[in-house]
């Protein structure tokens, strides 16, 4: 990614030190983009990698992305300083339509969404569009317009074409470019970058006297892409028993991608969109806030989302069924806007057990969170 110039001022984000715990965490494979452009045999391997990955745990890690880590850091502070400098008047005003639109640029106020035992999230983020002129932006961000414009450029039109490239090898697709056409930079879809924080807190309510920061669930989009921090607080539930989750590791300027259910769907559940949560950290990094940066994709707004059987022999061979009869597929626009619209709002979930599972109809859709 180009070096920045003539930086503007950000208010640093000092990020708490790696845990010196003893930690059960997940082994997840690891991708590494260096050997992308080595020739067809070289993006053969890597999308056996994808393949192995999205048919276990559903996350892997990415190296060599091409994003340096002091770039990461970069982007972490200026989320950080677009929290920080908004005042709360501002914030409101451009609160996201989450629960009016099923929208989610702009600003996701704390307490929105259900959490722990009959408890309300402590999470405040502020997301953007690629085309950043389709919404109005908040005066703290305009220092940084271009940088920020840039980073989700590099990632949409670098990053992520290689990735959906290399699923669409993985399911060895005749047009290698399925994936990325789906996903046009040139089109209109809900896809977006999103700075997020989590204000430390603790309540000994929760089971297990762990405090849940975000219920179990399956991301919704196509792909998610978290750029690595260092708190201990992401977990992934095993496949195999739904009572075991492990902490996903910190690996310093990695990516870590994991399939929500829009690749699911497209693979007639052969790729996972795993089950994922968020708790709070060991004992030594608690106290502090937890900063990260993500970018969502999801398909252009009018692409219907279904098993991709007629273009697959991988699936084809493995047997799966597909998602939807075609007159219930739905649109990645209609998908998208429903499930935004009831994100967080299931109490059931946050009060059950462990294992408990909470499952909600979005049309022809149904979706699930977990405990």
């Amino acid at each position: 990614m180009p070096a920045a110039k003539a930086l503007a001022e950000v208010d640093h984000f000092e990020p708490v030190k790696p845990s010196k715990e003893p930690i059960d965490f997940v082994k997840l494979r690891t991708l590494d983009f260096s050997k992308y452009n080595d020739g067809p045999e070289a993006r053969k391997e890597l999308a056996s990698i994808v393949r192995d990955a999205m048919t276990t745990k559903g996350f892997f890690t990415l190296i060599n992305h091409g994003i340096s880590e002091e770039e990461i850091t970069r982007q972490v502070d200026i989320g950080h300083t677009i929290l920080k400098r908004t005042p709360p008047e501002e914030k409101l005003r451009l609160k996201a339509q989450i629960l009016e639109k099923g929208s989610y640029p702009g600003f996701k106020l704390r307490g929105l969404w259900n959490v722990g035992s009959d408890a309300k999230d402590r999470i405040e983020n502020f997301n953007v569009y690629r085309v950043m002129s389709q919404n109005e932006q908040p005066r703290a961000l305009e220092p940084y317009r271009h940088e920020i414009q840039d980073f989700i450029d590099f990632i949409h039109k670098d990053i992520l074409k290689k990735l959906l490239t290399l699923f669409a090898l993985a399911l060895e697709l005749a047009d290698e470019d399925y994936f990325v056409n789906a996903h046009s930079y040139e089109g209109h879809d809900e896809s977006w970058l999103r700075y997020m924080e989590y204000e430390a807190h603790h309540d000994d309510r929760d089971s297990g006297g762990k405090t849940l920061w975000l219920n179990g669930h399956k991301d919704f989009p196509a792909l998610s892409l978290l750029f690595s921090q260092p708190m201990t607080t992401l977990q992934v539930r095993d496949e195999h028993d739904e009572d075991s989750w492990k902490y996903v590791a910190h690996t310093p300027g990695a990516i870590i991608v994991n399939a929500g259910e829009i690749m699911s769907w497209w693979t007639g559940d052969y790729f996972k969109a795993a089950i994922h949560r968020v708790v709070e950290p060991p004992r030594d990094q608690m106290g502090h806030d937890r900063s990260s940066v993500f970018y969502f994709t999801v398909p252009n707004d009018d692409v219907v989302i279904n098993t991709l059987l007629d273009q697959s022999p991988v699936l084809r061979e493995a047997g799966v069924a597909m998602a939807y009869a075609p007159e219930d597929a739905p649109t990645s626009k209609q998908w998208c806007n429903a499930r935004v619209k009831l994100t967080g709002q299931s109490k059931q979930a946050a009060n059950g057990k462990t294992g408990t599972v909470v499952e909600k109809v979005i049309g022809n859709v149904t979706t699930a969170w977990f405990k």
